[in-house]
């Protein structure tokens, strides 16, 4: 019992870790592309960077999965 307790707490604390560090990825990656390229991919570079600071997880999960490959293949066009 000694050993397991410490593991699920550390587990525990880098998966709250990865969870924190994720939408923070995900707002300078936002802030770092032009306002051009989501132009490009039908987006709104200011509307996703204040989605991100307000619904953390959730919006950095669409913003990975939806919104960043379109933005990305729009600035190499």
């Amino acid at each position: 019992m000694g050993l397991i307790l410490p593991g699920i707490i550390s587990a525990l604390f880098l998966i709250f870790v990865a969870l924190a560090l994720l939408p923070l990825f995900c707002i300078v990656d936002a802030a770092r592309r032009s306002s051009l390229d989501f132009e490009r991919a039908d987006s709104n570079k200011t509307l996703w960077i204040v989605l991100l600071f307000i619904f953390h997880f959730l919006a950095a999960i669409v913003y990975l999965t939806a919104i960043r490959p379109r933005v990305k293949t729009a600035g190499r066009t």
